[in-house]
């Protein structure tokens, strides 16, 4: 099964993409620095370019059967939330355009966009933090949020709290209403974005993915 990557330049993109061709997949990915994927170049298909560029976007898609996304704004740096919305939006017409359904997106845990959840005090103070340094990362997962609600997309969008370089513990929480702790390794993480391409247990959801009692 061949399947894109958006974000493999990254701190858990990284860890995805070795996985994903460690489990057998073909893996095309799109990235402005291709020489940072120099210890695999020869196993993937890289395209050269930016997820803002929609030309590249579609490049980087065609051919493939589902997309694994883990691009976000980088933490304490200015964006503008607007252009990764309208980016999300590319990503939606072209998939639609390319008959491909299965889109898995990373979001957050303190971010708004669900019904009914349960904001324990710890998940308030996550949110509260995120406020305070990178309030521009909550509005932008909120914006994407909803431009996949609107759209006919198989989509998962996974919501961890804060991402540890840990090994797996194979113990994990995911739940649409709960968040269970305030953080998940790397490896879990990663784990469960990759079993998400074969499961239908989270089509068209957003679960809270985190570690169970940490």
């Amino acid at each position: 099964m061949k399947i894109t990557i958006f974000g493999s330049t990254g701190f858990v993109g990284k860890v995805l993409i070795n996985k994903a061709l460690t489990a057998g997949y073909q893996v095309k990915t799109l990235a402005r620095y291709p020489e940072k994927l120099e210890d695999i170049k020869d196993t993937i298909e890289i395209i050269q370019g930016s997820i803002f560029d929609p030309l590249k976007v579609e490049a980087a898609i065609a051919g493939t059967e589902a997309v694994l996304s883990t691009i976000g704004p980088p933490p304490g740096k200015p964006c503008d939330p607007q252009v990764y919305e309208k980016a999300m939006e590319d990503i939606v017409r072209i998939m639609d355009k390319n008959g491909i359904k299965r889109y898995i997106h990373i979001g957050g845990a303190a971010h708004e966009g669900g019904e009914n959840e349960n904001w324990t005090f710890n998940r308030r103070f996550l949110r509260f933090f995120l406020n305070l340094f990178s309030k521009q990362i909550l509005v932008v997962k909120y914006l994407e949020w909803e431009v996949l609600k609107k759209s006919n997309l198989d989509w998962t969008l996974v919501r961890p709290p804060r991402i540890a370089n840990e090994p797996a513990s194979g113990n994990i929480s995911a739940d649409e209403i709960m968040l269970n702790s305030l953080k998940i390794s790397v490896e879990d993480l990663t784990d469960f974005i990759l079993e998400q391409i074969a499961s239908k247990e989270w089509i068209r959801k957003a679960p809270l993915v985190s570690s169970i009692g940490k």
